[in-house]
């Protein structure tokens, strides 16, 4: 496995689809400028980010209300999560 050094890992964090997600991600993207939003339906979305940036984006959703379930390493994993929880 190749570690992506100057790149770094992404992250994919499942969160609860919110009106402050907006407000939030605001604030993320002064973190981590790679870091993208990914609608998967209308309960839940991915927030897509470095793996070294993880931890302070997890704290920012919670400081503005967003709810997060799990983080994973690939899209693959954390789309079949999604499915898996209750709609």
């Amino acid at each position: 496995m190749v570690v992506k050094d100057k790149v770094g890992r992404r992250r994919y964090i499942v969160a609860l689809r919110t009106e402050n997600i907006k407000e939030a991600f605001r604030e993320i993207k002064n973190v981590d400028e790679w870091a993208k939003i990914i609608s998967v339906n209308d309960k839940y979305v991915l927030v897509r980010c470095r793996h070294w940036y993880k931890d302070e984006v997890i704290s920012i959703l919670l400081q503005h209300g967003v709810e997060t379930k799990i983080t994973t390493g690939t899209i693959k994993k954390a789309k079949k999560i999604i499915n898996s929880l209750p709609h």
